[in-house]
């Protein structure tokens, strides 16, 4: 086996072993939120993640495969939590990836949804998190939105890192008076990689 082969067999390892790592609910008797993930017909399923580190998105694990289906997951609440959608769809000859990542804190015995697509025909992808006291009336919340960039070769991905100034706005604020999404500086649109 030629030098080369041998790091294309490890790099293909790490490749698949990168985000491998299957999420830990916390522990029984902790202080919880729990997040449901919406898949819109029309759409490539994501994978979705959450990270250890909210700030740089890093630590992934993977909550949901693109293949499993939807289930509910508890997070930690009052501390920021970082979910990612991240799609892969593949064309004739091209593979594209979106990601999007979306930083929040999780209140105590809220439950949330997160919607993620990346529709077929659409260029773009989005995501979306709402917020529930009673799991019947549903309105939208405050939520600092990321572009998630995956490195395909290594396994790994990164987005741009929180500053302290967005953590303590989002423990300050974690929804605007009117409902609105107005902590993102991204909007939900974000371009494939």
């Amino acid at each position: 086996m030629t030098i080369r082969m041998i790091a294309a067999v490890v790099g293909g390892a790490l490749g698949l072993a990168g985000c491998g790592t299957t999420y830990i609910e916390p522990p029984a008797g902790a202080s919880t939120a729990t997040v449901d993930f919406v898949r819109p017909s029309g759409s490539t399923n994501p994978t979705i993640l959450v990270f250890d580190d909210a700030k740089s998105c890093s630590g992934a694990h993977t909550a949901l495969k693109a293949a499993d289906p939807v289930r509910q997951i508890r997070v930690l609440a009052g501390v920021p939590t970082a979910l990612a959608a991240r799609f892969t769809r593949a064309s004739a000859t091209l593979v594209y990836s979106c990601g999007v990542s979306v930083t929040f804190v999780p209140q105590r015995g809220k439950q949330y949804k997160m919607t993620a697509s990346y529709p077929t025909n659409a260029h773009v992808c989005r995501a979306g998190v709402v917020e529930s006291d009673d799991g019947k009336s549903w309105h939208p919340l405050n939520v600092r939105y990321r572009v998630y960039r995956t490195n395909v070769s290594l396994g790994t991905g990164t987005c741009p890192d929180l500053t302290d100034a967005d953590v303590a706005f989002m423990r300050d604020k974690t929804r605007s008076e009117d409902g609105s999404t107005t902590l993102s500086d991204l909007s939900d649109l974000l371009t494939p990689q």
